[in-house]
This record gives C-alpha cells, sequence and structure tokens, in this order.
C-alpha cells in the first residue's frame, strides 16, 4: 500500500509544483489579485509584487493570467537575467511579433504598432517578469523606456514587476528613482497567519478527497512556527510529517512526527533557531524597555538628593568650625543641640548592609568628605553612631572588619537590628 491510498487519498494534498487548481484564497492573495486586476483595468504603468520565496508568488500569476488570457496579450518573463536587447526580443517573442530586423528602433517601432492595433481592438498589452529581482540595472531602464510607449490618453502598456525584497531595495535607490516613481501599484505577498495556516492545510486535504489523515489543531500550530506561515514551507513539513506518520502506520498525525520531518528539512531547521531566536530577543527586549523608566527615575532621584546634600552640607560647614566637627563625629548629642537625642538600646546592635555595587567610605558625614576605602555589595559593617544633616539625610559611622570607623550614606545601606543575647553566666 502506497503513502496516497494509506491516507485514502486522490492525490498528494501538498505537491510542491505550483498547481492554481489548489490555490487558497486567503484575504492577502485575493488582495494581491484584485490590485493587479485594477492595475490592469485602469491601464496603469507598472504594478510591483513583492514577497519572499514561497509565498505564493508563482501561484498567484497563474491565476492572473488565467484571468486575463482572453482579454489580453500577455508577455510572460520567467528568466530575467538577459540584457536589454535580449529582454526586447523575449517580449516580442512571446507575443508573437516576428521580425526579420535586429535593428533596435525597427524592434520597437513593430512594437509601438503592435500595441495600438491591440488597443483599438480594446485589448490590453501586459509583460509580467517573475524573479524580477534578477534583472540588470539596464534591463529594468529598458523596460522604464517601453513604459513610454503611451498615447496622449492613455498607457499602451502595463509591466508587472514581480520578486523578492531585494528588489524594492534596489528600487529605492538613487539610479533606480525614475522607475520607482512609475510605479502606482504595491503590494506585498506575506506569510499566513497561524489560522490561515490551519486553514490551509485544511483545505488542501479536502481538495485532493479529504481522506483519513488527522491533523488537529495543536499540531497546524506547530507546522506554522517551524514554516513561518510560509505555503511552500508548510506544504513540505506536512508531506514529509504525514510520509512520517505513514511508515508508522498511523493516521493521526501527531507532533512528534512534525518535529521528525523537521529535522531532515534544512530551510525549516533554519527558521527554528531564527524562531527561537526572536523569542529570545524579544523576551530581553521587553526586560530592557521596562527597565528604561525605572533606571531614569532612580538616576534623578540620585541626582536629586546628591544635589541637595551638597548645598545643605555646605551650609553646614559654614556654621561648624572643624574642630567642632571632630567632636560632632563623636557625640550624637553635641552635634543636635536643638533636636531630641536618639539613643540606641544598648544591647541591641545594628548593622550596615551595602545595598549598591560599590560604596565609599568617608572621614566625615559629607559628600566632599575624603574616601577612606571603598566596600562592595553585601558587606556588612557594624553601626557606632548616626548623624542627620539639616536637611534631613542621614549618615551612619560604621565600623569596618579591621577595626577603623568612617561615614556612609543612610539611602546606600540596609540597615538590620540584632538584639544581642545575655552572656552565660560561668560558675
Amino acid at each position: 500500500m502506497d503513502y496516497l491510498e494509506f491516507f485514502h487519498l486522490q492525490e498528494d494534498p501538498f505537491g510542491l509544483t505550483p498547481d492554481s487548481s489548489y490555490f487558497y484564497p486567503s484575504k492577502m492573495h485575493n488582495d494581491v489579485l484584485a490590485s493587479l486586476d485594477y492595475a490592469v483595468d485602469q491601464k496603469e504603468g507598472f504594478s510591483l509584487v513583492i514577497g519572499e520565496p514561497g509565498t505564493g508568488k508563482t501561484t498567484i500569476l497563474k491565476i492572473f493570467i488565467d484571468r486575463w488570457k482572453e482579454k489580453a496579450e500577455i508577455a510572460l518573463i520567467m528568466t530575467p537575467r538577459l540584457s536589454p536587447e535580449e529582454l526586447l526580443q523575449a517580449v516580442l517573442d512571446d507575443l508573437k511579433i516576428i521580425l526579420d530586423t535586429t535593428n533596435k528602433n525597427e524592434m520597437i517601432k513593430a512594437f509601438r504598432d503592435f500595441l495600438i492595433d491591440r488597443s483599438l481592438a480594446g485589448k490590453r498589452v501586459i509583460i509580467i517578469v517573475d524573479e524580477a529581482q534578477n534583472l540588470s540595472d539596464a534591463s529594468l531602464e529598458e523596460l522604464r523606456l517601453l513604459s513610454n510607449l503611451e498615447t496622449e490618453k492613455e498607457k499602451l502598456l502595463q509591466i508587472i514587476l514581480v520578486g523578492q525584497p531585494e528588489l524594492q531595495k534596489r528600487l529605492q535607490s538613487e539610479g533606480m528613482r525614475q522607475l520607482d516613481q512609475r510605479i502606482t501599484i504595491r503590494t506585498t505577498l506575506r506569510p499566513l497567519t497561524l489560522q490561515e495556516t490551519s486553514d490551509y492545510i485544511a483545505f488542501r486535504l479536502v481538495k485532493a478527497g479529504k481522506g483519513s489523515a488527522i491533523l488537529d489543531e495543536k499540531v497546524k500550530k506547530t507546522i506554522y512556527k517551524i514554516s513561518g506561515g510560509i505555503p511552500r514551507l508548510v506544504n513540505l513539513l506536512t508531506s514529509r510529517a504525514m510520509m512520517v506518520a505513514y511508515i508508522g502506520t498511523a493516521h493521526h498525525i501527531q507532533k512528534k512526527h512534525v518535529l521528525d520531518a523537521a529535522k531532515h528539512i534544512s530551510n525549516t531547521q533554519t527558521r527554528i533557531i531564527s524562531w527561537q531566536k526572536l523569542v529570545g530577543y524579544a523576551i530581553v527586549g521587553l526586560l530592557i524597555v521596562s527597565l528604561i523608566p525605572v533606571s531614569v527615575i532612580m538616576y534623578h532621584k540620585i541626582q536629586d538628593y546628591r544635589n541637595t546634600t551638597i548645598a545643605s552640607t555646605k551650609s553646614g560647614m559654614q556654621s561648624e568650625s572643624p574642630g567642632n566637627l571632630a567632636a560632632v563625629n563623636t557625640s550624637l548629642s553635641a552635634v543636635k543641640k536643638d533636636e531630641p537625642e536618639q539613643k540606641v538600646s544598648s544591647d541591641i546592635q545594628r548593622k550596615a548592609i551595602v545595598a549598591v555595587y560599590a560604596a565609599r567610605l568617608r572621614e566625615r558625614p559629607s559628600l566632599q568628605a575624603n574616601i577612606e576605602r571603598v566596600v562592595t555589595k553585601g558587606e556588612s559593617l557594624d553601626i557606632t553612631d548616626e548623624w542627620t544633616e539639616l536637611s534631613g539625610n542621614k549618615w551612619y559611622k560604621v565600623k569596618t572588619p579591621d577595626g577603623n570607623e568612617s561615614w556612609i550614606a543612610s539611602y546606600i545601606v540596609r540597615v538590620t537590628s540584632l538584639r544581642e543575647l545575655p552572656q552565660p553566666v560561668v560558675r
């Protein structure tokens, strides 16, 4: 029993060859077709269709050509790596304009006569260039010059350029400015959404005879994440997943079948890695963005605090002599004569835990005082005294493990209290 018989299918639902009978009419694809129909119907000059590989550009062209083949003369250029002269010759050959000369002036004159004749007959003339990103600058310029073939009232020729995103970048360059300005219709084929991918898979299975293959929404979601919603990769991945299930005699396609299939598809492997990286980058980006406002607020608060401290310290230093300040450092009551004395219970030991990455210990309670040493985050220092400036900013006098005493600002430490237990009496 072969693959199709096992799943009771009449034909392969996920073939890679573009087939207009399997065209899934998503809103995006219908919008692109409607734009092209409008461009030709209204005799616009240039139209541009951009899409990543595998998004359905060739299928769109097949549908479009089928719609207009009775009402228009169409030249389809599938091999755009041509010189300007070769490109013109290919257009004439596709339109069945037979000439005995290779003189370019004669060729263009014959082409103009052909355009006028078809216009009088009520027919459009369309040049479609697929994979147009491969056109040389000279060939693109040749198409621009051909678009000048017009009457006083209307364009005689409609040109549709179909290509990958790099084509759009080229058209935006300085050298392509004249051509870019002539493009009046621009459309982009984007990957399918999650819901469209689910509907796309179901649509193609039904088209192939429905069969007995079962893909639930979780499996379709996995296919979407790996393929990125690009129809060609959806086809390839789903087809391979069904083959893996067929080998295991399972009608129900499971996530493990999809993941196993993805291992053998280089494009999807790359896409898996890219998707995972994208998620990681997005999380990091969100964290950074969320931390920026907090950092800005904290920065301004610290700056305001320091500015206030410096100003108040200078004012305080002018009213206190160095000798008096030395006395202040050793006695809290001597400094704050006009404030109630703050007593600390003798049986409570307080510690200052450094809360910033690096903190400066100063010889006096002032931001202008000399720095005696630097301590790092998490270090624990015994508090032996404290002093509050006139501005309300508090400093702690702390003892370092080596026995030296210095001052540290209160806003960069976390204070903890530990009640000292009475020492046991030895009898």
